[in-house]
């Protein structure tokens, strides 16, 4: 068996986000912990036929994509991705920053979501970049956080990725990029 250790991937992803269907710059949201955890999970179904006893056929029924990791700057920028809300909500002033703890409309704030890490074929002198890019992103779990003396405070967020039909077909969950 032939091994190529420079297509054994090493190293974090940085998390960039911006309002979905935006053109302005992504934002970086700085340091994660735990990584950056990109899941894809799809869903089978067992279509049995009484001739065998078991699945003739074995079908996709839906697929579930989403990105999971806690964001361990804990700016208030941070906590209105953790919990959901929109960037209004934080107002900033000459000397404050308040987030508003409103009531969220039923729609969730759709977010566009970029990864960037370490692609395969790298080397300690050429590190190649691996980009993945969602149009459509929401946090969708509960999100908590603790103040506490020996420990940061991290932010966990898990995002699930919608699909996008204006991504063309075969691309509506995203894309993943390597950078040869």
């Amino acid at each position: 068996m032939a091994i190529t250790f420079s297509n054994i991937i090493v190293g974090e992803g940085n998390l960039s986000v911006r309002p979905s269907g935006s053109t302005s710059a992504y934002t970086d949201v700085g340091a994660t912990q735990d990584g950056v955890e990109i899941a894809w999970e799809p869903e089978m179904v067992d279509i049995e036929v009484d001739q065998f006893g078991d699945a003739a056929r074995v079908v996709n029924s839906k697929i579930k994509v989403s990105i999971k990791t806690k964001l361990a700057e804990g700016t208030l920028e941070n906590l209105v991705l953790a919990w959901n809300y929109s960037d209004t909500q934080l107002i900033t002033t000459i000397t404050n920053k308040t987030l508003r703890m409103g009531i969220q409309p039923v729609y969730p704030e759709e977010r566009e979501i970029k990864i960037v890490g370490t692609a395969p074929g790298s080397t300690a002198s050429t590190e190649l970049a691996r980009t993945y890019t969602c149009k459509r992103c929401i946090q969708y779990s509960a999100s908590s956080h603790m103040l506490q003396r020996a420990e940061n405070t991290a932010f966990p967020v898990d995002f699930r990725i919608l699909p996008d039909p204006s991504g063309g077909s075969g691309a509506e969950y995203g894309t993943i990029v390597d950078i040869l």
